[in-house]
């Protein structure tokens, strides 16, 4: 994936917000990493540590309350 397209900060579906639809993104991620480009696996991986798992789910959801 192209790092300069990916701020990582959880907008999964690239709608240039971060809500809900972005968590279910990602955990649909984490169910089947098939369904997914590379754009939308980057943003999902938050902390960018190379896995989508409950710990970006964590950070998105944080990053969500933190920004209402």
């Amino acid at each position: 994936s192209n790092s300069s397209e990916c701020n990582a900060f959880g907008d999964v579906n690239l709608d240039d917000q971060v809500n809900v639809l972005d968590i279910v993104l990602s955990i649909n991620f984490i169910l089947d990493q098939g369904n997914s480009n590379d754009i939308n696996l980057c943003q999902a991986d938050v902390d960018q540590d190379g896995n989508i798992n409950v710990v970006d789910i964590v950070l998105i959801v944080g990053y969500i309350l933190d920004n209402e």
